[in-house]
């Protein structure tokens, strides 16, 4: 009776036991799948992790958003705004105004939705405000959900974005900003 008890007890402390936070990167592995270039990724999380260091690297995560696979783009989308809190301030800036200005249309989209959630970082209002005139519908609308969201960091500048994006030419980008502002 007392192997079957203590038996037990190992198994529900076992499991009572909390996972560890997965770093950034070893996240981004995970997300990235069995392709070749998360070989690269796994090798460079085991090499972060010997040394004990918690890094983000920007280009792993450029290669996901950029990721041929539209359910990963939308999950790192989902999950950058907890992965951006492992970095440092300055990063934090650099991933989003380098993103919000970039080329490729993904990266624009990811820190679009990703700046719904996102904590306050100096310069995401400037970035919703850049990114509210981007040519992709998809880009203007995820704006106009983070407008909403965050409208109390800056209620003047991000409720002007609302009322911009409520004449938009693209029908759901107004329909989207003006349910945002109760004129639907």
């Amino acid at each position: 009776m007392k192997k079957r008890e203590k038996t037990r007890h190992t198994r529900s402390s076992t499991l009572r036991r909390r996972a560890p936070l997965l770093a950034p990167a070893a996240l981004a592995a995970l997300l990235a799948g069995p392709a070749s270039a998360a070989d690269d990724v796994a090798r460079d999380v085991s090499a972060a992790e010997e040394r004990g260091a918690v890094e983000t690297s920007h280009e792993q995560l450029r290669r996901l958003a950029e990721h041929p696979d539209r359910e990963k783009r939308v999950a790192l989308a989902a999950l950058l705004p907890e992965v951006v809190a492992w970095m440092s301030p300055l990063d934090r800036i650099e991933l989003v105004s380098s993103w919000a200005t970039s080329a490729s249309p993904r990266l624009r989209l990811a820190i679009a939705r990703s700046l719904r959630h996102l904590m306050p970082v100096p310069g995401s209002v400037t970035a919703i405000e850049h990114l509210a005139s981007d040519p992709d519908p998809a880009v203007r609308a995820a704006i106009a959900e983070a407008s909403w969201l965050r409208r109390r960091e800056d209620p003047e500048r991000l409720i002007g974005v609302l009322h911009r994006l409520a004449e938009d030419e693209n029908l759901f980008v107004q329909e989207v900003a003006r349910l945002a502002l109760g004129d639907a």
